[in-house]
């Protein structure tokens, strides 16, 4: 049985205080509502975070604080996940209404939504040492449905905001980080891989 450590316990206790801050105020008469929007923008950094982890561990191979950032992936990982489950679920909640909520999967805003939950879901549901062990080569393309998700989140996003701005700014962290991966490995490569990719 994993023992999970002391750093581990602590990160996992200051990731949930803003679930606790929001199910706390439901509970004493907040609307649904209130926490449709702040949900989502939790499970959107969370999931920003945890893809920016793969580019930092690139650029500083080396470093101790990205060491231990990416030995704490699941646990950003999954409370992305779970972010977005809370946000669904005072979603759904709001409507009150399943036939509804089915009507309001016919717009583009709400049906991204749901696909990148359902991606979000398949990658959480074997973000487990044992799912890893028993689906080989697999686990590791099923992990990458977390880029697609982040896509679908980023459209969902746009789709629902006027301001398109603070939605771009959320992904712009991954899409420079991994620039920058790129623009080491083409300067790191030797002449002759350098031409052959021209």
């Amino acid at each position: 049985m994993a023992i999970i450590s002391r750093s581990s316990a602590i990160l996992c206790l200051l990731l949930a205080l803003p679930a606790a801050f929001l199910l706390a105020a439901l509970a004493n008469g907040e609307t649904w509502r209130f926490a449709i929007r702040p949900s989502g923008d939790y499970a959107a950094k969370l999931l920003v975070v945890t893809l920016c982890l793969s580019p930092l561990r690139a650029l500083f191979p080396q470093s101790r604080w990205t060491a231990w950032l990416i030995s704490r992936r699941r646990i950003f990982g999954l409370s992305a996940f779970f972010y977005a489950l809370l946000h669904l679920a005072v979603f759904c909640a709001s409507i009150g209404r399943l036939d509804w909520i089915l009507q309001g999967m016919a717009f583009a805003s709400m049906w991204t939504g749901w696909i990148a939950f359902g991606l979000l879901a398949a990658v959480a549901s074997i973000s487990n040492a044992a799912a890893k062990a028993h689906l080989g080569h697999w686990w590791k393309r099923i992990q990458r449905l977390a880029y697609p998700a982040a896509v679908l989140t980023l459209a969902h996003w746009l789709l629902l905001t006027t301001s398109p701005w603070e939605a771009l700014a959320h992904v712009a962290p991954v899409v420079g980080l991994w620039v920058a991966v790129a623009a080491r490995r083409l300067s790191s490569a030797p002449p002759a891989a350098i031409n052959r990719t021209r």
